[in-house]
C-alpha cells in the first residue's frame, strides 16, 4: 500500500485516520515499530478488539463503541447522572450532621462585652 500524503490547502483531508492514529501511538502497548507486516497485524488483532469493547472514549460520554452501537448510551449516561445526584444528595447530608455537630452544643458568647474603646483605656 503506497503512503499517502495529504493534499495540498487540504486540512481536512483525513481526519479520522489521523485521530485514530493518534490515539494508536498513545496506547501503553503501542510498541513504536513494527519489524514486519506479521507483527503489525498481531498488534492491531489485540488492540481493536480493546479499542472497541474495553477503551472509554471522550468524544462518546465515556463509553464503549460497542456500548455506543447497541444503543446503551443513553442508559449508561442516565444512570451516571443518578448516581451523580445521589452522591450530591448524600454529601450535602453529611455536611448538615456535620455542621450540626460542631454547633449543636455551643452557646451563645458574647465578644467584647466591656465596651472600651481605645481612648477610654487611655483616660482621654
Amino acid at each position: 500500500m503506497p503512503q499517502l500524503f495529504a493534499r495540498p490547502r487540504t486540512p481536512n483531508d483525513n481526519p479520522f485516520v489521523e485521530s485514530l492514529f493518534g490515539t494508536v501511538k498513545t496506547a501503553p502497548q503501542y510498541p513504536c515499530r513494527f519489524l514486519d507486516r506479521e507483527e503489525a497485524i498481531a498488534y492491531f488483532t489485540r488492540y481493536f478488539p480493546w479499542y472497541n469493547h474495553e477503551h472509554l472514549h471522550s468524544g462518546i460520554d465515556y463509553v464503549t463503541p460497542a456500548q455506543c452501537h447497541r444503543g446503551l448510551r443513553e442508559a449508561i449516561v442516565a444512570r451516571r447522572k443518578e448516581k451523580l445526584q445521589q452522591q450530591r444528595h448524600l454529601r450535602k447530608e453529611v455536611n448538615r450532621l456535620h455542621q450540626n455537630a460542631l454547633t449543636g452544643g455551643t452557646e451563645k458568647v458574647m465578644i467584647n462585652v466591656n465596651q472600651f474603646t481605645a481612648c477610654s483605656v487611655m483616660n482621654l
